[in-house]
């Protein structure tokens, strides 16, 4: 029985460590582990006594842990601290108001996606919903962020 646990517990902390979640496998192995060291040490007054310090220092590491890590040499390795702003050249998607009333001629089948030919460069856009044919002459009705919104002329 103890073996299983201590198996069972190292394999959820495997998993813990490889699958993203909140930390149920991580608990549950730690768990399955303090289960082990209470059933090798007899299950006794003694035994419920060395789990309950190890489980009281494993908390105070973590704590501790979680406090000086990220300062630490080795966290500042592993957390990224640059911000994706426009000041470093970073944006989410390409600000198109330019486009906002200007006409052009549809490249593909507007389903209700597609591309337009605005001054020969093409455009990825969306229609308010109908389709329209390529060769269809459309206009920018909405610009909101990378979206582009046209309408039939």
């Amino acid at each position: 029985m103890i073996t299983y646990l201590v198996i069972g517990g190292v394999v959820l902390l495997g998993i813990e460590s490889l699958v993203p979640g909140i930390g149920i496998f991580g608990l549950l192995g730690i768990i399955a582990l303090l289960g082990a060291l209470y059933l090798y040490l007899g299950a006794g007054l003694l035994a419920t006594m060395v789990v309950a310090v190890v489980a009281i220092i494993a908390l105070i590491v973590g704590v501790w842990l979680i406090r000086k890590a990220p300062n630490s040499r080795l966290g500042k390795a592993l957390t990224l601290t640059l911000e994706s702003t426009k000041e470093r050249g970073y944006s989410g998607s390409e600000e198109r108001s330019d486009l906002l009333g200007k006409t052009g001629i549809a490249q593909s089948v507007l389903r209700p996606a597609g591309r337009v030919l605005f001054d020969q460069q093409p455009v990825d856009v969306v229609t308010d919903g109908e389709f329209y044919e390529p060769g269809t002459e459309v206009v920018v009705v909405e610009v909101t962020g990378g979206r582009i919104v046209v309408r039939k002329v």
